[in-house]
């Protein structure tokens, strides 16, 4: 798994601050600053570079990820 660390205070993130992403089952993995994790499943890579570029990362998690897809937490 390949992980993308966003710094909190330049992107303005009060939740998260690292994503990793397994391609082969499309896993999405956010790392929440309390230290638990978020598994997102199905998560496509067109998904996945769409919420890289978002500039409101935290607003798109919310919108377009959560509602659509299984989490668990871990």
């Amino acid at each position: 798994m390949r992980f993308t660390t966003f710094h909190s205070d330049e992107w303005n993130l009060k939740t998260f601050h690292t994503i990793g992403y397994t391609k082969e089952t499309q896993t999405l993995h956010v790392c929440l600053h309390d230290g638990t994790s978020l598994e997102l499943m199905d998560v496509t890579e067109q998904s996945l570079f769409e919420f890289i570029l978002a500039p409101y990362k935290e607003r798109y998690l919310q919108e377009h990820l959560l509602p659509n897809h299984k989490v668990s937490v871990v």
